[in-house]
């Protein structure tokens, strides 16, 4: 049997119904018509989602086979075999009184003459309704039949250069108000092996569900890839042995869905091969590489086993190719697939692309991946983490060691004022007129025996940082102490370098939490609650918004000099410590 229904999230507008746990509910609270379900009534409009198994180009998107112009057109950017298809799938199933499709571009170029339409009332079983002629028209006159999806196809054992489309039109008492591109998804036929429906059920979800995640690793810009993949299962001496793809088709075969019930993600790789849309098959090698990154680093890679010897090399397909591009894209271009799959599509892909996007050839990088996957078998496609994310234990403080920093001459706006004064909106903690409320902070604040001493309120008093250098006290000290908070969201990875006296330096990575949303960062503490903000028209704001202590720990037997600020406003100092 065939098993069609709706794409996920599509039309979900007409929901009107509970429809957990039933799927016949499920369809028809979409407003979609199930088989044996009456034809909707001509009271609302219908929806029209495009389908084609080629790819196109923005030029002559999908979409433009059915938005009334006649200046437009779908064009498939590659040539049309007899399993692909343009199908139209409408929200629900409409009266037809008739249809007329006209292929061809504007200059009545690329006509399809060998092909025909089907029809379909369900979704599921399509009926033949009528050639094309000559001049690359079908159509035909319907008495009220209900119609859910039109298919476009060629006849058999039949090509052609290029697929046009003018202008597709199913006339009906409900009228179809739009047509877009349908979320990516495959169409399964299990006919020939009804047990596996439960395995083809599970395939076409896990390939709907990562289709548009395949779209955007495999993008190239103006270009439309493939929405659509007709899946078949097929048995015999003459199928392929696992599963292959191509020409619209995915074929899957039989004996080894039946053997391998876990082994649904194979129809993701097959998907990435649909998406990728290749001129030609070359290399084979990176071709099913990056299919198979798509599947194992990408979508499943809880179950990827690498099976990497030294005897491999990196022009290897499949697995072995798959994980070297995860590990060049952790530690080189996090973009590589993209280019890669982009330089195959139009033909421009040579070896000395490497060096490009990374800087160093494949011999280097493979030799440098083997070095850490024989170092760290399971842990090599594992990214790094940065400085800033990796847990830390804060220092302790000792009680009355604190020795804040004077900022004087440092401040650059006023970030806390005194409840009820008024202040200009380019003011405040965010410049932006709202600030911290003083009477909260007071002239300084202890937190876990850290002392910090804060400037006055209702004039400069906090440290827009800008790269500023922040002299400390004189000392050997066992910690360094912030009091600050973000603006503008979390500011990340945020560097903040320490002068010895010794002329050596010590630089600290800090991710820094916007002062209302706690981020919760490694070396970070919530040091101040602010039960509420002031604004400047002299209201308040009863939000809770946060200062932030930040520690990190000295080289306790060396004399400080200097702390260095990042370079970033968006970071906002109230004031600098350091303690034993």
């Amino acid at each position: 049997m065939k098993q069609t229904r709706a794409p996920k999230g599509i039309f979900a507008s007409r929901t009107s119904v509970s429809a957990l746990a039933i799927p016949s509910l499920i369809l028809l609270s979409y407003g979609l018509c199930v088989p044996g379900c009456a034809v909707a009534q001509p009271t609302e409009t219908a929806e029209a989602l495009v389908y084609s198994t080629m790819p196109s180009t923005n030029l002559h998107s999908p979409q433009m086979a059915m938005d009334g112009d006649p200046s437009t057109y779908f064009k498939s950017y590659y040539n049309m075999s007899d399993g692909d298809d343009v199908t139209i799938w409408l929200s629900r199933a409409i009266p037809a009184t008739s249809f007329r499709v006209v292929t061809g571009n504007t200059d009545n170029e690329d006509l399809l003459t060998k092909g025909f339409v089907e029809l379909s009332a369900d979704g599921e079983k399509f009926t033949r309704s009528a050639a094309f002629n000559a001049q690359g028209v079908s159509e035909a006159t319907l008495a009220n039949v209900p119609v859910r999806a039109l298919r476009i196809k060629l006849n058999p054992r039949t090509g052609l250069s290029s697929l046009c489309i003018r202008e597709i039109t199913i006339n009906s008492p409900i009228k179809i108000s739009h047509a877009q591109m349908g979320p990516g998804r495959g169409w399964h036929d299990y006919t020939d092996a009804p047990d596996l429906a439960a395995w083809a059920t599970k395939a076409e979800r896990q390939m709907e569900d990562f289709w548009p995640d395949t779209a955007a690793l495999l993008y190239t810009n103006g270009f439309i890839t493939p929405n659509k993949l007709n899946v078949v299962y097929r048995g015999g001496p003459d199928v392929t042995p696992v599963a292959a793809t191509g020409g619209g088709v995915m074929t899957v075969n039989i004996k080894w869905a039946r053997e391998n019930p876990g082994d649904t993600g194979l129809t993701v790789h097959e998907m990435a091969h649909a998406v990728q849309s290749m001129s030609a098959y070359n290399p084979v090698w990176l071709i099913e590489g990056i299919a198979d990154y798509i599947r194992w680093v990408r979508y499943e890679p809880q179950n990827f086993t690498y099976g990497i010897t030294n005897k491999n090399e990196w022009r290897q397909p499949y697995r072995v190719s798959a994980a070297f591009l995860g590990w060049c894209e952790i530690h080189y271009d996090n973009r590589l697939v993209t280019h890669l799959n982009d330089d195959i599509r139009f033909g421009r892909y040579k070896d000395d692309l490497w060096k490009k996007y990374t800087g160093k050839d494949g011999d280097t990088l493979w030799a440098e991946f083997i070095a850490a996957y024989n170092a760290d078998p399971k842990g090599v496609l594992v990214p790094p983490i940065a400085p800033a994310d990796r847990p830390r234990m804060l220092p302790t403080v000792q009680a009355g060691t604190s020795a804040p920093a004077s900022l004087a001459g440092l401040f650059t706006t006023s970030g806390f004022y005194r409840d009820g004064a008024r202040f200009g909106g380019n003011v405040g903690f965010d410049e932006g007129g709202a600030a911290f409320p003083a009477a909260t902070l007071g002239t300084s604040v202890t937190w876990k025996n850290v002392r910090f001493d804060l400037g006055k309120a209702d004039q400069a008093n906090v440290v827009a940082s800008r790269g500023q250098k922040v002299a400390l006290k004189e000392g050997k000290y066992g910690s360094l102490w912030l009091l600050a908070a973000a603006v503008e969201g979390n500011q990340m990875a945020q560097d903040f370098v320490v002068n010895y006296k010794d002329g050596s330096q010590q630089s600290f990575a800090q991710n820094v939490s916007d002062w209302y949303s706690p981020g919760g960062f490694p070396g970070e503490s919530r040091a101040v609650k602010f039960e509420y903000r002031v604004l400047g028209d002299g209201t308040k704001d009863p939000r809770p918004f946060y200062a932030y202590s930040y520690g990190f720990a000295l080289d306790k037997n060396k004399e400080v000099a200097s702390v260095v600020l990042p370079n970033n406003p968006n970071v906002k100092v109230l004031a600098v410590t350091v303690a034993n």
